[in-house]
């Protein structure tokens, strides 16, 4: 949101003077309006199936490595190897895809749980489909495959990452029956909430933020209708936690340098909104924490070169193939600056911080992994743990 602060502020007069009001409305569910297709599936195995031919037939390949780009957006399955009666359902955020969870999936499989991730409709396609979709369709995602898993498995977690974190949430809260949540920089607020209110009002005017595709497992661009979806789902969490309070085992992980949500918020939110005694807030940042249940991590790395934590770095490890410290994928696109994104592209060294983090005499690309990786996969696997315990 905050990258197109500047962007949308520019017109916000224009939009406001000319009175203007839109809204993507619809009689039917986006599943069964015919301008997509069906994802809500009697089963998962028919739902993968549903989704891979829609994405063959309708995706904009940006290589000519079409497996791999399908595999990237896909949402997937992990089984154990054993057989368990646990499972965890894991939600992307806004312009990601199932990848996101690349790592997470096989923690939590090691685990020992059954894992599923999905693909948010109007994702892994193509931008324009994100002007499709509304809050109410990806909740209804979320809340159908959840669902299914509550009748398969005696213990059901669910796990989200920005926007995803709401929606799970949004379905705890609404439909209970699920035994912890993993929520990671999750899109309580944004850093930005008086540009949130006036996005209906821009989406009137301007479809949103266009940029060329070169990343296999997310959109660079970023469709207006998309931001409206996202920022229904934040309201309608922040008013279910007005009323409500959540006392399941919850796990936060978020950086206190993300430039996308409001870390304050969601730091505020988990000491007086989530009640159970295991509860644990990770803060990737340098603000010392007194309360107990919140680790902090110091982010000034030198010897990762890494000034900041980012909205995206707590879910990846450092092995991973495309996100990871030696991995393919480094986002030069990190600022305004066009001087340090060209330096970057053409292989000048670089640090890594969250979007729009400035030092003198650095180039600064996007931090895509947790330095801290083995230590939060420890964190979920203590916090499973000691809810399994005091339930026993």
């Amino acid at each position: 949101m905050k990258k197109y602060a500047s962007i949308i502020a520019i017109i916000i007069t224009m939009i406001v003077s000319a009175g203007c009001t839109s809204n993507l409305s619809r009689s039917l569910p986006l599943n069964l309006s015919g301008d997509y297709y069906n994802y809500i599936q009697p089963s998962f195995d028919l739902y993968l199936e549903e989704t891979e031919n829609w994405l063959r037939h309708n995706r904009d390949f940006i290589t000519s490595n079409h497996s791999k780009e399908l595999a990237m957006n896909m949402p997937f399955e992990l089984t154990p190897d054993q057989p368990t009666n646990k499972a965890v359902l894991f939600v992307h955020g806004l312009g990601d895809s199932p990848y996101s969870f690349s790592d997470l999936a096989n923690t939590m499989a090691e685990q020992g749980f059954y894992v599923q991730t999905l693909l948010l409709p109007g994702h892994g396609s193509k931008p324009q489909d994100m002007m499709l979709p509304s809050y109410q369709d990806w909740q209804i995602t979320v809340d159908h495959y959840a669902n299914q898993l509550k009748q398969e498995y005696d213990e059901v977690w669910l796990g989200g990452f920005s926007t995803g974190a709401n929606l799970v949430t949004i379905h705890a809260l609404d439909q209970g029956d699920i035994d912890g949540l993993l929520l990671f920089s999750p899109g309580f607020q944004t850093q930005t909430p008086y540009l949130e209110k006036l996005t209906p009002l821009v989406a009137a005017f301007w479809d949103g933020y266009q940029a060329a595709e070169n990343n296999l497992a997310r959109y660079n661009s970023a469709p207006l209708n998309g931001a409206i979806a996202y920022s229904d789902s934040a309201t309608a969490l922040r008013d279910k936690l007005t009323l409500h309070t959540l006392t399941i085992p919850t796990l936060i992980a978020v950086s206190e340098a993300d430039s996308i949500i409001d870390p304050d918020v969601v730091r505020n939110l988990f000491e007086t909104r989530f009640k159970h005694a295991s509860n644990q807030l990770i803060w990737y940042g340098e603000s010392k924490q007194p309360n107990h249940r919140i680790v902090q991590k110091t982010m000034h790395l030198e010897q990762f070169k890494i000034s900041t934590g980012s909205h995206m770095s707590p879910i990846f490890a450092p092995s991973n193939p495309y996100y990871g410290d030696k991995a393919e994928k480094i986002m030069c696109e990190n600022s305004f600056s066009s001087d340090d994104t060209n330096r970057c592209n053409n292989g000048e060294p670089v640090w890594f911080s969250a979007w729009g983090y400035k030092e003198r005499g650095k180039i600064h690309a996007r931090l895509t992994w947790n330095p801290y990786y083995s230590e939060l996969e420890n964190n979920i696997s203590q916090l499973v743990q000691t809810s399994a315990s005091k339930e026993g």
